[in-house]
């Protein structure tokens, strides 16, 4: 625990140090949300909803070069996680990200491209460290010592407000945002279609057969996250509808080639001022259905949440309750953050039949004259998993509902589980390290069953982010 300790306290000096006479960062700061997997923001690519809609942003093209920008994401990664009865593991690793964004030529269709470099370095880690370093030829982590590759490409066209879009991409959508929780993101190739013609409408479709993943280097296959199924194709539709700064719908469709399809409905709604009190109310919903082949068993879940939150002042509180209605795990696509779901927290308490609840307060302290500094704590507390009737069912997936991995290995999935968290935070609001960030993670996670698929474990994570416009 001292080396790790060391290694954190290191990550800092020698990261700032490096920083210190260098480039100025160029993103705004964000407020602080509810906690969730969605922690990390990607680099500015693509802009794919820069318009203002009904003004044409095409009309206002001043030309591929003269809107190009050069963006620049430096990050270090430190991470030591302990699993009861399953050991430990400790990575530090700094990354880079390096995006070059073209404007658009003049006309009526503009055309660009984006085209980047990934890059990092490992100061810790290796062979059974997996994707929080770099991936080896057998699945696990490897003793390399550096690497890189273009984590970013595209070819794009835009008309008006409407940009089309080929190549490897940083998608913004419920079901592919990035799960970025390591010193490089993963990336989807494909396509994506973003329109924003309507006013306060954001129109999104796009579809991908393939994936960068965290911690390697090429493309592979698709596949679902907890399943593990091969998704040769996947397909997504649906926009997002603002109303001011108090209404938001979302409605998304999807479709994984011979898997599923899954439909995505949230909606918040805020009243009040947060001078006095602020509330806001979110519910989180999924359908997903089995369709084709059903490569991935028969499927027909509904998941949803349900989440209201007080603001007052520099104060926030939300209380969130969660319910799996299915006798399948609720699933979704590997390598994205794609359960918005209110618990998805260090787990995801998306077991058959599993009801959760969770509790966050966040301080942001902005209002006592500290901007940037801010803190979050939660507590979330599982129950009523139940596996059994995929289990015993006979099909090709029943193992994945064993304690064991397999048919008959321990118990069906089931018990209680909870876990706490803390994340405190410090964003620089102004001057040449404008937003840059420092963020450790502290995440007990605690199961009451041996039949449980998440065991207990401790994760200390440490974010450092230095974004960078170099022009």
């Amino acid at each position: 625990m001292k080396k790790q300790k060391h290694s954190l306290a290191l990550s800092i000096l020698l990261f700032s140090g490096f920083m210190a006479a260098t480039f100025a960062a160029h993103a705004d700061e964000t407020d602080a949300q509810p906690p969730s997997r969605h922690t990390e923001a990607p680099p500015n690519s693509p802009p794919n909803t820069e318009a203002d809609a009904p003004v044409s942003s095409q009309a206002k093209s001043k030309g591929f070069i003269e809107d190009s920008h050069v963006n620049l994401l430096l990050r270090s990664f430190t991470e030591h996680d302990e699993f009861k009865g399953a050991g430990k593991k400790d990575a530090w690793v700094l990354g880079a990200q390096a995006v070059f964004e073209s404007g658009y030529t003049k006309g009526l269709i503009g055309l660009g491209g984006d085209v980047s470099l990934f890059g990092a370095f490992k100061l810790n880690g290796g062979v059974g460290a997996g994707n929080r370093v770099h991936v080896g030829t057998d699945g696990g982590g490897s003793n390399q010592l550096a690497w890189a590759y273009p984590g970013v490409w595209d070819v794009k066209a835009r008309v008006s407000n409407t940009v089309l879009k080929y190549g490897q991409q940083l998608f913004d959508n419920p079901f592919l945002v990035p799960h970025d929780n390591r010193a490089l993101p993963p990336t989807f190739r494909g396509f994506s279609l973003a329109s924003d013609e309507i006013k306060n409408l954001t129109l999104k479709a796009g579809t991908v057969d393939g994936v960068i993943a965290r911690g390697m280097t090429t493309v592979t296959g698709l596949t679902t996250e907890y399943g593990g199924t091969h998704v040769s194709q996947f397909t997504y539709f649906g926009g997002d509808w603002t109303r001011g700064g108090d209404t938001a719908v979302s409605l998304y469709g999807s479709v994984a080639n011979n898997v599923w399809q899954q439909w995505y409905l949230t909606a918040t709604q805020s009243i009040g001022d947060p001078k006095s009190v602020r509330w806001t109310g979110a519910l989180n919903y999924y359908y997903t259905g089995a369709i084709g082949d059903k490569r991935q068993g028969s499927i027909s879940n509904n998941a949803y949440s349900l989440a209201l939150a007080g603001t007052h002042g520099a104060h926030t509180v939300q209380f969130a309750f969660q319910q799996i209605v299915s006798d399948q795990t609720f699933d979704y696509m590997g390598q994205s953050a794609g359960d918005y779901l209110s618990n998805s927290l260090d787990v995801d308490y998306n077991q058959p039949h599993e009801k959760s609840v969770s509790l966050s307060y966040t301080l942001n302290m902005k209002d006592y004259g500290v901007p940037g500094l801010k803190l979050t704590m939660w507590s979330a507390y599982g129950w009523g998993a139940d596996g059994s009737a995929m289990a015993y069912g006979g099909s090709s997936q029943a193992g994945h509902y064993w304690s064991g991995g397999a048919v008959g290995a321990g118990q069906p999935i089931g018990g209680t589980h909870y876990e706490l968290g803390v994340i405190p935070s410090y964003t620089v609001p102004d001057g040449k390290f404008k937003n840059t960030s420092v963020k450790f993670y502290y995440m007990h996670h605690h199961s009451n069953s041996a039949y449980y698929p998440d065991g207990s474990s401790d994760v200390y994570r440490l974010m450092v982010n230095v974004p960078v416009n170099v022009f």
